[in-house]
């Protein structure tokens, strides 16, 4: 089967859906798929066609031409990525949903797509929302989690038949390497890690910290990642006068992610909206606690007081206090860690996620509009 597989962005960018994508794609070219990889080229100077690895890759300026609304480049970009379509001939269009899924309904050649909905939140799940006009094109439907899948199915009733979810899984290759080693509380890190965005409610974190260092003067905070909410983030750090303490390591590539994850005692993600992080499940891998909000997905993998502690309210008072309750429970906080590497092995297979979209691309590619 031939796939058309189209992403806002992709490797060498580094998040949870580029890492999943460049873990699913080879899985599925062993499996005698042809996968052909749509995306954005974002400024940077990365070539409009190569191969990464085994995957290629056809880049377009679309995010720059989406924010300056520049409508001639728009309309170019789709007569590019008509063209392109017209040459691969895919049986499918696997669309990860984002702001380039605007260009995905504008070119004049639509195989039948399946779309993954990432990250909801309560804008998108309105009728005249950019997801809804997806929805609407799309043959099927695929959340990461099932309070994604509920969500869909109460915002969009009329696509129900065409609904479902896949859970992320991990390459069976991701962290093979690296020993797990035991949490240290001795001197604790505090790990985020994932884009600087407000999304991800690392500043929650950040306040955190301030009330916790008081009590633990030898714990550190490491902020991993990179994006738009850095400047502010370092600034806040500063404000809180713990600077000295939070170490902003910028962007990881994806084989260091694991040995960074195995330096910390606890994650944190705080996360205001999410699908299901794949840095939860990195982290799950590692059997480190996590401390997690309760929205979308992520209390599907961390359950309240098993597999981690789960925040009600999201805020930093009630993050600090899971901290220290944590950091003052070693024992609990490891067997947290241990219960949520198994909760993951349970649920979170890759041969399984693999094989879920397979039966959503057959499914698909028979699809007629």
């Amino acid at each position: 089967m031939n796939v058309l597989y189209w992403t806002d962005f992709f490797l060498p960018h580094i998040g949870g859906v580029e890492t999943f994508g460049g873990d699913l794609i080879p899985a599925l070219q062993a499996r005698g798929y042809q996968v052909t990889v749509v995306t954005t080229s974002h400024g940077e100077d990365l070539p409009p066609v190569e191969q990464v690895g085994s995957i290629p890759v056809h880049r377009f300026p679309m995010w720059t031409a989406l924010l300056a609304n520049d409508l001639r480049r728009i309309a170019s970009i789709s007569r590019a990525v008509t063209e392109l379509t017209r040459r691969i001939d895919p049986d499918v269009v696997h669309l990860h949903f984002g702001a380039t899924s605007y260009l995905h309904l504008q070119t004049r050649e639509r195989p039948p797509t399946l779309t993954t909905v990432h990250a909801l939140t309560g804008t998108s799940l309105t009728a005249t929302s950019l997801l809804a006009r997806v929805v609407r094109a799309s043959a099927a439907v695929n959340a990461v989690s099932a309070v994604g899948y509920q969500l869909l199915r109460q915002a969009f009733p009329e696509a129900a038949d065409r609904l479902s979810f896949v859970y992320y899984g991990l390459a069976p290759s991701a962290g093979r390497a690296v020993e797990v080693a035991v949490p240290r509380f001795d001197e604790p890190v505090l790990l985020c890690l994932g884009r600087l965005a407000p999304q991800k409610g690392f500043d929650l974190a950040l306040k955190a910290f301030a009330l916790v260092e008081r009590t633990f003067p030898r714990a550190r905070m490491m902020i991993v990642g990179e994006g738009v909410e850095e400047a502010a983030l370092k600034q806040l750090a500063a404000g809180l006068g713990i600077a000295g303490k939070v170490d902003f390591t910028g962007a990881v590539p994806p084989e260091a992610v694991y040995p960074v994850i195995n330096r910390a005692t606890v994650m944190l993600l705080p996360s205001r909206f999410e699908g299901l992080p794949l840095v939860a499940l990195q982290a799950a891998k590692m059997q480190r606690p996590i401390i997690s909000s309760a929205v979308d997905g992520l209390p599907e993998l961390v359950v309240d007081r098993e597999s981690g502690l789960v925040l009600e309210d999201n805020n930093e008072r009630e993050l600090a206090k899971a901290i220290t309750w944590l950091l003052q429970h070693p024992d609990r906080a490891i067997a947290m860690g241990k219960a949520v590497a198994r909760r993951f092995e349970e649920r979170f297979g890759f041969e399984r996620c693999v094989s879920q979209y397979e039966r959503l691309y057959r499914r698909v590619a028979q699809h007629t509009s």
